[in-house]
């Protein structure tokens, strides 16, 4: 199915049943509503009728084709689309006859030949009968028409009634009353509902779910109300000119019904979803359990951090004391991100929200009170997969704390920018400071600086990243590491 594109001087709506269709004009909104609920069910009209549909409003030029549909069942009659193409008087006199309402609603059929295919045209308008403000036009190949199987008449009818109603007014749920809109999908089963309640004709992939969802001996001439989960699905819409869909659960399987009411009368669709259905509730299971995980590790890294803290108030070595207050950085700075993906139902987080919480808590930890360090975080990362912003977040930690405690060192004042840039395949992290800068013997293999260490272990071995230093206006740590584009669309 296709729709109108902006290229034309269109104006654009946005409905609720989030589409978005361009026609020439504006138009009232009841009637923009219609004219996008006939689009989004199209393609409904096609499969069921064999034949190409194509909605045109009417501009300054005449008829213009806003959106259209090319049958799944049949050969199209039409190669390509006709989207925002103008129609010639000339070439589509039943779309002008039924438009104007100079001829019946179906006034005839025209036979015309394409690319060897003989077809038939015919057009109804839509809206209010005299003042229409729209049309759909209708082209079904000829060996359909003139040779139609048993399923294609049945069929055929059924797009009929979905046509009657369409040109009316918009189909509407008849539990919320907005726009209801479907479509074939692979493996449906068809049924048709009579005024009595009684199933006239089951294609035979509804004959096989319904016999899959116990249903013993045949499916049509029976009650509606008899089939499994009729009751609920499928007779209260049979009398309303309405539609719902609904799923339900009956013996082990589970079945979604859309129903479309023709007053009386229905169409029912029927897809056997229970293979979905369970992935679906597998899946749900499967984050519950990870969610969780994550929150028993945020827990158990929290209560090592108190832990830690409660040995190092009883320590009565600086240095010891210092070291487990390292420890506790450390150990936070992980739990941080444990605590994102625990409310999360993706495996990535925004690595950016998680390093803003990190510098945060480093700065509190560390900066002594009365002190003017600024501490600054710029740029945005997306989504990174939770492996990488784990190890990333620790990183982030001690270079943090490594600027504050040894870049300003025992300066009242200084600045600490740590910047983060997402480039394709590949994420920075950039952690700058105003201090002294390093010395001209310094080695990062063969300093002594714990934080250092860790990180440069944690980006070479885990991350599989680099690590680079500067010294220029104080001290400037440049990591990169490799990060999959799909995470940042996760």
């Amino acid at each position: 199915m296709v729709f109108g594109e902006a290229s034309l001087p269109f104006v654009t709506y946005t409905s609720a049943m989030d589409t978005n269709l361009t026609l020439p004009i504006p138009l009232p909104a009841d009637v923009v509503l219609h004219l996008t609920n006939v689009a989004c069910n199209l393609q409904l009209v096609a499969d069921l009728g064999y034949g190409d549909v194509a909605l045109a409003v009417e501009d300054d030029d005449g008829l213009r084709v806003v959106a259209d549909a090319r049958p799944m069942t049949a050969v199209a009659a039409v190669v390509t689309s006709r989207v925002g193409q103008l129609l010639s008087r000339a070439e589509e006199p039943e779309a002008y006859a039924a438009f104007e309402g100079t001829a019946a609603a179906d006034p005839g059929t025209r036979r015309r030949t394409t690319r060897g295919i003989s077809y038939s045209t015919s057009a109804r308008p839509i809206g209010v009968p005299g003042s229409a403000y729209g049309v759909v036009i209708r082209d079904v190949a000829q060996q359909v028409i003139e040779a139609p199987g048993k399923m294609e008449v049945a069929f055929m009818a059924l797009a009929e009634h979905v046509f009657e109603i369409l040109e009316r007014g918009p189909l509407l749920d008849v539990d919320t009353g907005e726009p209801f809109w479907t479509y074939r999908r692979a493996g449906d089963g068809v049924m048709e509902i009579d005024a009595t309640d009684v199933v006239t004709y089951a294609s035979p992939n509804a004959v096989n779910i319904m016999r899959l969802a116990g249903v013993e001996g045949g499916v049509t001439g029976r009650s509606a109300a008899t089939l499994p989960g009729g009751s609920t699905a499928i007779k209260p819409v049979v009398r309303s000119q309405g539609a719902r869909a609904v799923t339900i659960e009956v013996a082990d399987r589970s079945l979604l019904y859309r129903t479309i009411g023709f007053a009386p009368g229905a169409l029912v669709l029927v897809e056997d979803v229970t293979d979905v259905t369970r992935r679906e509730q597998e899946l749900r299971v499967k984050e519950a359990t990870i969610r969780e995980v994550h929150h028993r590790v945020k827990n158990n890294l929290q209560t090592i951090a108190s832990l830690l803290r409660i040995q190092a108030r009883r320590t009565d070595s600086d240095e010891a004391a210092r070291a487990l207050a390292e420890a506790v950085e450390r150990v936070s700075s992980m739990a941080v991100v444990h605590e994102m993906l625990a409310a999360s139902t993706e495996e990535s987080v925004d690595f950016s929200a998680a390093a803003r919480t990190v510098v945060d808590m480093v700065r509190q930890s560390i900066a002594h009170e009365g002190s003017q360090i600024v501490v600054k975080v710029e740029g945005e990362t997306g989504l990174v997969p939770a492996s990488v912003a784990t190890s990333l977040a620790l990183v982030c930690a001690e270079l943090v704390h490594n600027a504050i405690e040894h870049g300003i060192g025992d300066r009242e004042s200084g600045s600490v920018t740590v910047s983060m840039r997402r480039l394709p395949g590949e994420l920075h992290l950039v952690v700058r400071d105003d201090g002294a800068g390093l010395s001209d013997s310094f080695n990062l293999e063969s300093s002594a600086n714990l934080g250092l260490a860790i990180v440069n272990t944690v980006v070479n071995d885990d991350l599989r990243g680099t690590l680079s230093f500067s010294s220029a206006r104080g001290t400037t740590v440049t990591i990169r590491v490799p990060v999959p584009d799909h995470a940042k669309e996760a």
